[in-house]
């Protein structure tokens, strides 16, 4: 179903000329058209409020013969086009933000969480392609990857256009109109470049005039960026807006930001903390929401003091996801294991379909009711970090294939023997063992076990119940205070401990991650060092939480489900 259209007078003014056009030409309105065009901006918008519908059809028709658009008198202020012609509401960075895209030939925008980076695009959009002649203005939208643009900037585009009575029309990532011959004439479109392929930037300046719009600006790669740059020659704007990245120092975005005081470059950070509804700032009405929501601030959509407290406190104030999703700044030196973009983009991963993959919940099994695929004849294996003394979290992750999913995690009085711990880790083991049956796998379930405190006994159980057939897998039992299984004297960061080794595998390859939120914090939670011998060691429980951090109990289970200790060291072959 069509999004309804809460059409303006503007809008509403200009179909009515569409619809009848009548090739009468008003001197009155012809006269006001030329005084209006030529007016600073705020006495054109007040004036524009004073004309009916009647006479502003008249001047709107008088503008397109003297613009060659209908929405020629906001050609110079993309704010006023989306308050007075979309019927909408900004704020005031959104407003700075759109409106220097006119004046500038570049403007880079770090921005932190939620205060609308999407949202400014793709209203910036609407602007560029509404207000010039059919033909000489082509809008280019690019993100890190397709799904970026295809589910995020493109959805606000279209429902901008739709719902606002523009012209042409929206296929899903193209916005095309017909010009003076009925012919339609592409003029918007979105796409991603390929990393590292700087081909796929060339030919696309064909217009006289030229908008790209990078979202998601923190995740292009050094040879797009610089394919953006060429292409911005005569009379061309580019918008780059997005997080700073966390674990990319001197990025294409990074370095572009801090040209901010050069000739045609301007730098417009908006924090987190910028908005108003933590500074207070006084906004209008929210104008985007349906009819039939009660009337509220636009701020009700802006990030709170509380989502910044609360993340600064799972994060931890010099962490580099506040730094970057808060502060909107570039993060100096990283110094996390894991990067927080690994993480998040394991996160985003995409379930494979087709041949031979199957959704978990489709596999006729009671307890397993997820929905993300996995592949036949996965490989299925458990990490467990037992609760040190019943003080931490017992927590069991499993992984399968490539998917990492979360099983339970409990603390305190339910931890408090290992008879208890082992239990639930073999109702967790008969679980993954019928998991592998029916995927059809024919290796043996991996259980892998923090022996240090409850650990030990609940490892010395288990492997008695295997022997007297109560499960079929292998169990592991791990201390991570030994010597890495793996050590390569000529490796950049040779570990000092197999829990260091741990740490420092994981953030490589490609993951799925579908875990809980605090689980993924936890993975970029601790700090990386180096001993004085040299060797890379990972910040301690103990650390973490003298910095006030919780022990990444749930985290360390994920790494031990990951992990396979070294298979010459328990004599088996992998």
């Amino acid at each position: 179903m069509a999004a309804p259209r809460l059409q303006t007078p503007a809008v509403a003014a200009a179909n009515t000329l569409v619809e009848n056009r009548s090739g009468v030409r008003s001197t009155e309105a012809s006269s006001i058209a030329d005084t209006l065009l030529r007016a600073p901006v705020p006495v054109r918008r007040a004036a524009l409020k004073t004309l009916d519908a009647v006479d502003l059809t008249h001047v709107l028709a008088e503008v397109e013969r003297e613009t060659g658009s209908l929405y020629g008198l906001w050609a110079d202020i993309p704010s006023g086009f989306i308050e007075d012609v979309l019927g909408e509401s900004i704020w005031s960075k959104q407003r700075e933000i759109v409106d220097a895209v006119p004046k500038h030939t570049r403007v880079m925008v770090p921005a932190g969480f939620g205060v609308g980076k999407t949202y400014t695009a793709g209203r910036l959009c609407a602007w560029a392609g509404a207000t010039n002649p059919v033909g000489t203005m082509l809008v280019v939208t690019t993100a890190t990857r397709f799904r970026q643009v295809h589910n995020q900037l493109w959805p606000h585009i279209r429902k901008t256009i739709s719902r606002a009575g523009l012209p042409g029309f929206c296929d899903e990532v193209q916005w095309k109109m017909p010009d003076r011959w009925n012919n339609d004439v592409r003029v918007a479109y979105g796409f991603t470049a390929q990393a590292h392929d700087e081909a796929s930037m060339q030919g696309i300046h064909g217009n006289p005039k030229l908008v790209i719009i990078v979202d998601e600006a923190g995740g292009i790669a050094r040879s797009i960026g610089a394919g953006t740059n060429n292409l911005l020659t005569g009379d061309a704007r580019m918008l780059a807006i997005g997080n700073p990245p966390t674990d990319d120092p001197r990025s294409w975005f990074e370095v572009m930001c801090e040209e901010g005081d050069e000739p045609g470059t301007v730098t417009i950070p908006i924090a987190t903390l910028d908005s108003p509804a933590i500074t207070g700032e006084r906004v209008p009405y929210c104008l985007d929401c349906p009819p039939s929501v009660a009337r509220h601030s636009l701020a009700i959509h802006l990030p709170a003091q509380d989502w910044v407290n609360r993340t600064i406190r799972e994060y931890g104030e010099d962490h580099p996801y506040v730094i970057a999703k808060v502060h909107a700044r570039f993060p100096k030196g990283g110094g996390k294991v894991i990067p927080t973009t690994w993480v998040e983009d394991a996160k985003d991963n995409e379930d494979p379909t087709g041949p031979g993959w199957v959704r978990l919940c489709d596999l006729d099994l009671d307890d397993e009711k997820a929905t993300h695929t996995v592949k036949r004849g996965a490989w299925v294996r458990l990490g467990v970090d037992v609760a040190a003394d019943g003080g931490d979290e017992f927590t069991i992750y499993r992984i399968v294939g490539d998917v990492v999913e979360h099983r339970h995690h409990s603390s305190g009085m339910a931890n408090d023997n290992q008879v208890k711990v082992a239990k639930k880790i073999l109702e967790e083991v008969q679980a993954a063992e019928r998991l592998a049956k029916a995927l059809g796998s024919t290796a043996k379930v991996h259980v892998k076990i923090d022996k240090n405190g409850l650990g030990h006994g609940a490892v010395g159980m288990l492997e008695v119940w295997g022997q007297n057939g109560r499960h079929h897998s292998e169990i592991f039992g791990v201390m991570v205070s030994e010597s890495p299984d793996r050590d390569d004297p000529g490796a950049p960061m040779r570990p000092y401990r197999k829990r260091d080794e741990m740490w420092l595998a994981t953030g490589t390859g490609r993951l799925r991650l579908r875990v809980d939120r605090e689980a993924a914090i936890q993975l970029t939670t601790p700090n990386l060092g180096n001993n004085a011998g040299g060797y890379a060691v990972v910040e301690s429980k103990k650390q973490m939480q003298a910095r006030g951090m919780k022990s990444p109990d749930r985290a360390e289970a994920i790494l031990l489900a990951i992990y396979e200790p070294n298979p010459r060291r328990r004599g088996i072959i992998a």
